[in-house]
């Protein structure tokens, strides 16, 4: 294991992270939202009956970060006032405002569009060989808890 070149590459990952989530936020930015915003009105519309429980399991944000988003997000008229599943009266259901489904919708597809044409412009050879990689390290990055001490 050469970790001075393990070092190197860890650090490049990193940067890359940190630019990507920059893209991200700057666009966030753009429509009024922050990045975490984005990525909450994005799983609202792919997830039906979608609650902050639902968010915090596909975000890994915290419950005080999402309830935060939700609130800012009602205060703008984007999501409407939570109302209780049928499923489960637990758990508070998170709908659109009529306006705020074509804000989310529109802002998530130019997202996805500008995704879509940076996954496109490496070929898709490069693009499945990224995702296994980026797969892989995932896998193998977990923390034992006796590595957290």
């Amino acid at each position: 294991m050469d970790k001075l070149k393990l070092k190197k590459d860890s650090e490049q990952l990193f940067k890359f992270h940190v630019e990507i989530s920059g893209v991200y936020n700057e666009y966030a930015k753009s429509c009024g939202l922050t990045y975490a915003g984005l990525k909450v009105l994005a799983i609202i519309l792919e997830v039906d009956e979608c609650t902050q429980k639902t968010i915090t399991q596909y975000t890994y944000l915290p419950k005080q970060t999402v309830n935060a988003i939700i609130k800012s997000l009602i205060k703008q008229n984007i999501i409407a006032p939570l109302i209780e599943s049928d499923k489960d009266k637990r758990n508070k259901v998170i709908k659109f405002t009529k306006e705020g489904k074509k804000f989310a919708l529109k802002v998530v597809e130019k997202a996805r569009e500008i995704e879509y044409k940076a996954l496109d412009s490496i070929g898709e050879e490069k693009r499945k060989a990224l995702i296994e990689a980026l797969s892989a390290f995932r896998n193998n990055l977990k923390i034992t808890e006796e590595e957290m001490k």
